[in-house]
């Protein structure tokens, strides 16, 4: 894939969000992987295995869009709040408050990522669904998984952020 649109860079950062921040050697948390993961997916198996399908799609297509396009508002915000503080000298450039606005803009593009691919899943959905009716069993098990995965993203960066402003005020 070209390097001008690959995703792989945005899904490495979130990755490398998903570790031990007391460990010296930053390894990997199993927890945050079954979190981040593990509930969505099993979510998405229950509604699989239930055959659950998703009706008012339109609805929540348009909230999903507008969503994701609030999230690139917000990563747009956090880039330059990294740059302000690079530009502030009360703040370490390899301090607790700049890692933790680094790893919220990894949380942040992710979560744009996720629902720009929700978005896109809804869109197949409601294009090839008669209206007024509901979603296939896969398609509704696929979007139940990734608004779920958005919605625990979006937790972390709500952590994140409030850590940050604690480092901050400190």
């Amino acid at each position: 894939m070209s390097a001008k649109w690959s995703v792989t860079p945005i899904i490495k950062k979130q990755l490398s969000t998903l570790v031990d921040q007391n460990d010296p050697k930053q390894r990997p948390r199993l927890g945050d992987y079954l979190g981040l993961f593990g509930v969505p997916l099993a979510l998405a198996t229950a509604a699989f295995f239930t055959e659950f399908r998703l009706r008012g799609v339109e609805g929540l297509l348009a909230g999903v869009a507008i969503f994701t396009a609030l999230l690139f508002g917000l990563l747009v915000h956090v880039f330059t709040l990294g740059l302000r503080i690079t530009d502030d000298p009360r703040i370490s450039k390899s301090g607790k408050t700049a890692q933790l606005v680094d790893q919220l803009q990894g949380n942040v593009a992710y979560a744009v990522l996720v629902g720009l691919f929700t978005t896109t899943v809804l869109i197949v959905g409601v294009s090839t669904t008669l209206k007024d009716h509901a979603l296939g069993v896969p398609i509704s098990t696929v979007t139940v998984f990734s608004i779920c995965h958005l919605l625990l993203i979006m937790l972390m960066a709500l952590k994140r952020t409030q850590a940050a402003y604690e480092q901050f005020r400190l």
